[in-house]
């Protein structure tokens, strides 16, 4: 077993993970951050956990509106990079320029993003590290291209049947040399 940071942390990089962009919207104020810190934590309900840096100005928006919008981006999205990548003060407003539908919760949800997730905010979470979780239920997405996704591979291994088998005689075929 290892404990070097190293270790841990290309360890740590071998998880999936995608660009996305958190956008909240409250009263008169909209903001997005970008983030690759997203992974489902539920599926009954279905139920989204992102890590958002302390500090962020979208913090004190998440907690008012009780909702949010992953938008995912596509790798390397520029446009997404310049405007959601640098911090924000609570008066800028990056969607001036930028068309974006809304859903269930009317949080902005980017057009040009590969699928979204609207989440109803179930609660938060403040560890001790640099980064609280926030917990979203999704109540609507969807996919607007094919994505290519690694989905994990599950092994069942068949638990041996102790009873003694009753294994059933083959049938006789009739073949057309007896008829």
């Amino acid at each position: 077993m290892s404990t070097d940071p190293q270790l841990i942390h290309n360890a740590l990089r071998s998880l999936p993970n995608a660009l996305f962009v958190l956008t909240c919207a409250f009263d008169k104020y909209r903001t997005g951050i970008l983030t690759s810190w997203v992974q489902q934590c539920s599926s009954e309900p279905p139920i989204l956990v992102v890590a958002v840096k302390k500090g962020q100005t979208i913090e004190p928006l998440l907690r008012d509106a009780r909702a949010f919008v992953l938008n995912m981006m596509p790798a390397g999205d520029r446009r997404s990079i310049h405007r959601f990548g640098k911090p924000l003060d609570r008066s800028d407003d990056p969607f001036l320029s930028i068309d974006f539908d809304t859903a269930v919760t009317g949080m902005p949800i980017l057009k040009n993003a590969l699928g979204w997730f609207d989440c109803e905010l179930e609660g938060h979470l403040s560890p001790d590290a640099d980064c609280r979780l926030y917990l979203g239920r999704v109540v609507a997405a969807n996919i607007r291209t094919r994505l290519k996704i690694d989905k994990p591979v599950s092994v069942v291994i068949p638990v041996p049947d102790k009873r003694p088998s009753r294994k059933k005689a083959p049938k006789k075929v009739a073949s057309k040399r007896n008829m």
